[in-house]
């Protein structure tokens, strides 16, 4: 009869030490702060695989609008080049060639000499700034 307490001790006590271990787990503030925060990194998980479909979404939309102008864009060009020559001649196209603008007034033109010297870095007189008050 020993022996069959001894088991039932035994078995009663690794049955209250897993219970335990059990019950501490669930009613924990860590665990159950654990299982707050596993809540909320699986929200924001969801909210970011909805995010990256949204900007896909409008990646895929700008795409196809951008085709669409440059298609527009060829086409609206192709109409041009095909019906300028049915618009305007060859002797049209030249007399709209202008001779180059000249200048109005010539000193705003500027010299050779002018244009040979560099310009200076430097004040060629001193300008005062780092007189002392005493000397002015």
């Amino acid at each position: 009869m020993n022996s069959e307490i001894m088991i039932y001790l035994i078995i009663g006590l690794i049955l209250g030490i897993i219970i335990g271990i059990i019950l501490t787990n669930v009613f924990s503030p860590k665990a159950r702060k654990f299982n707050k925060l596993q809540v909320e990194c699986d929200e924001s998980k969801q909210q970011l695989i909805a995010q990256k479909q949204i900007i896909v979404k409008h990646f895929a939309h700008s795409a196809e609008i951008l085709d669409n102008m440059a298609n527009d864009f060829r086409r609206l060009y192709q109409h041009m080049a095909e019906n300028s020559s049915n618009l305007i001649s060859q002797a049209d196209i030249n007399a709209l060639n202008m001779a180059p603008i000249k200048p109005i007034d010539e000193k705003i033109q500027p010299t050779k000499s002018f244009m040979n010297s560099q310009p200076k870095d430097y004040a060629s007189t001193h300008s005062g700034l780092m007189n002392n008050s005493e000397q002015k």
